[in-house]
């Protein structure tokens, strides 16, 4: 796909600042600001959406607006997790069963459409890698919280067996036993789920407890340094 970063090292560190920061802004927004998970899930999602079609359209690929994207995927994700699981009442278990299922008719679309290269193709593709960012930020909300909420490992330990399991698939794609495209959305499923924990032990009482707000501004600023360090006088993509 044309409009994505060259993805190394520092692609997979913003990749997981911007997870964490799209669940601390995603809970601002439906509970700090009051709009509720309804209300802030349609907002949300219907400029996210907004934004694919001017990312679509959009001939000349700007890196800073590929990681806007990924932070509103984030942001709209939690609020449809909190959604599901809260205002649905499907609970954590049956709402990551519920948001995974959908991820992985995305990414089966993905794969049927990609057979036949053409313009429209592409168009396509592209829409759909934005749904599947958006799914997989939702299940990293539903699963994040499981291991937070609902599991005797917390917030620290459920990073901390993320994190073992990020590194598991590392191993796998040094030792060439999965393919990279296997390992990119593996990664994905994983480092969502890492946002949404250490997010939750960045922000809640039960960890560090600094609040939504302060944890957004530390995140922001964080991503701002990270991002304008890896800058060059030429953007790289695929």
């Amino acid at each position: 796909m044309k409009h994505i970063p060259k993805i190394n090292f520092i692609y997979w560190v913003l990749m997981i600042i911007a997870t964490t920061t799209g669940e601390i802004v995603g809970n601002y927004i439906s509970r700090d600001l009051g709009l509720g998970y309804k209300i802030g899930t349609i907002l949300l999602v219907s400029t996210f959406v907004s934004a694919i079609f001017y990312s679509i359209f959009t001939k000349k690929f700007n890196q800073l607006f590929y990681w806007l994207l990924i932070i509103l995927g984030n942001i709209g994700g939690t609020n449809i997790a909190d959604l599901i699981c809260i205002d649905l009442n499907l609970g954590t278990i049956y709402g990551s069963l519920l948001v995974i299922s959908v991820f992985l008719i995305i990414i089966l679309a993905i794969k049927i459409i990609s057979k036949k290269p053409s313009v429209i193709s592409e168009m396509k593709i592209e829409f759909l890698y934005w749904f599947a960012i958006l799914t997989s930020s939702t299940f990293g909300t539903t699963s994040g919280d499981f291991l937070s909420n609902d599991t005797p490992l917390g917030a620290d330990g459920g990073t901390i067996l993320l994190i073992a399991l990020l590194i598991v698939s590392i191993l796998l794609l040094r030792y060439k036993q999965i393919s990279k495209d296997l390992f990119y959305w593996l990664a994905i499923i994983i480092i969502h789920p890492i946002g949404a924990t250490f997010g939750n032990y960045i922000s809640k009482p039960a960890g560090l407890n600094f609040g939504n707000v302060f944890t957004s501004i530390f995140l922001i600023i964080l991503f701002s340094i990270v991002y304008n360090i890896n800058q060059k006088p030429k953007n790289e993509t695929n």
